[in-house]
Formats: C-alpha cells, sequence, structure tokens
C-alpha cells in the first residue's frame, strides 16, 4: 500500500574559515548557496564523479544512496522505487524497502555560511512506509576531493558526513598594501601633536596671557635656542656620544 512519506533531506555546511560577518544563504539550483560575496556549490564536486551518487553501508547491512545536486540516483534498487529518488536506503531484505529519502526539485536553502550552517531542504512524498525519515548531511571544507562517512541515526533521522575541498568558502582577498605603516602613522601624529601645540599655545599667550609680536610663539626661548641645540646634538653624535673635554685658552 502506497502512503504519504515526506522526508527531510538536510546538508549542513561547516567550514574552517572565519568571515566575521552575516552572509545569508540563497538557494540556486541544484544544490547551491549563494551569498553577495561567494557561493557554496557542490555542483562541480559531483560532476568531478561523473554524477555517481555518495553511497556508504553500515554494520548492520543498510546502504544508502545520496545525490545532493537533483540527479536520480540510477542503482537499481532506488530506481525501481522510482525514477525521481535523489537519495533512498537500501535494506538488507528487499521485502523490507528500499525507502526514498528526497526527489528531483525538492531542494532548497537557508542558513549562513559565516557561522558554519548551511541548510538544504527535500522531500519525498512516494513511499511504502508510513513514517518520517529524514538525513544530515554535513559538509565540511576539507583539502580532499570527497570523503562521505555514515555517523548515526536517531529517530529515523539519518546523519553522514562528507568533507571534501568543493565545500570550501575562497579565502578572504589579501590585502592590498595600500595602508599606512606604523611610521606613517607616528609622524602624523607627532605634526598633528605639534599644530596643536602651536596653535593652542598662541592662543593662549595672545588672548589670556595678552603677549604681543614674538611672544605670542609659545616658548619662544627654546625655539631661538632651537638650532644651536640640534648643532651640538649632531657634535656630540659624530664624537661618538662623549663629551667636550677640550679647554678654552685663557
Amino acid at each position: 500500500m502506497m502512503s504519504h512519506l515526506t522526508a527531510s533531506f538536510v546538508i549542513i555546511a561547516l567550514h574552517t574559515f572565519q568571515y566575521g560577518y552575516t552572509k545569508q544563504c540563497k538557494f540556486i539550483p541544484p544544490c547551491t548557496c549563494s551569498t553577495s560575496d561567494f557561493d557554496i556549490n557542490l555542483e562541480p564536486l559531483m560532476l568531478f564523479r561523473k554524477d555517481a551518487p555518495f553511497q556508504v553501508s553500515t554494520d548492520q547491512g543498510y546502504t544508502y544512496y545520496v545525490h545532493p545536486c537533483n540527479k536520480p540516483v540510477q542503482e537499481s534498487s532506488c530506481r525501481n522505487l522510482s525514477p525521481l529518488a535523489t537519495a533512498c536506503q537500501v535494506l538488507p531484505l528487499p521485502s523490507d524497502g528500499p525507502f526514498g529519502l528526497g526527489q528531483i526539485n525538492g531542494n532548497g536553502v537557508f542558513g549562513d555560511p559565516a557561522e558554519n550552517s548551511v541548510t538544504f531542504n527535500n522531500s519525498y512524498s512516494y513511499n511504502s512506509d508510513t513514517k518520517p525519515r529524514a538525513i544530515n548531511l554535513k559538509v565540511i571544507c576539507s583539502s580532499e576531493d570527497s570523503s562521505f562517512t555514515f555517523e548515526s541515526e536517531t529517530s529515523l533521522t539519518y546523519s553522514f558526513m562528507l568533507k571534501t575541498r568543493f565545500g570550501c568558502a575562497p579565502a578572504p582577498a589579501p590585502s592590498s598594501g595600500g595602508g599606512l605603516s606604523v611610521g606613517s602613522v607616528l609622524v602624523i601624529l607627532f605634526f598633528v601633536i605639534l599644530l596643536i601645540y602651536l596653535i593652542g599655545g598662541l592662543l593662549f599667550l595672545k588672548f589670556v596671557r595678552k603677549a604681543e609680536g614674538s611672544e605670542v610663539i609659545p616658548n619662544i626661548e627654546f625655539w631661538k635656542d632651537f638650532p644651536s641645540l640640534v648643532k651640538d646634538g649632531i657634535m656630540f653624535t659624530f664624537r661618538g656620544c662623549k663629551a667636550d673635554t677640550t679647554y678654552e685658552k685663557i
């Protein structure tokens, strides 16, 4: 007897990069999470695999087939179940199954790649089992082409893990190098402070102390002696930082 079964097909993409800002996913068929800056697209992976679905068997004898990109599973048991099934479970005894877990054109997506959370949804409505089933496929950024493993089953929710380089978001663009260096910042700060000192001191002496002429220059005596102080500093440096021990003739 054929009855209604809704099976959620979930893909959670986990990445090792950190962006620090929200990038909400927009679904683009057949299996892309698109943001304003980049895409997480599993279609190149499936093309690399020549559209072969992922397959894994458990110790209990269950075999699972999953194609995350809207292509039907061509394994005979799944194909006999439905030519539209994109994910299915094959049991040890043919009389016990199989069960469809996803179907063509049932995909959707939500999540935020910056928070390591991307979820593709799918459902299957033509199955003999009356109990809803769900699968979670965690896609993790990795250096390998693909590694597909079964993790666990809880309350008819089947969890899998897919490690693949096709699940990685692009690295942030390197800095253009146009920023100011530490030395440049220090020079700018020096002249800003000097300008504040001169203008502030001039205004204070002019309007508070009522100074006139050259006396409005802050620390005028220091600035008059400044050239000779610079000269003495240069001579001191050339002497190897030693004091002048010569005596003037009487």
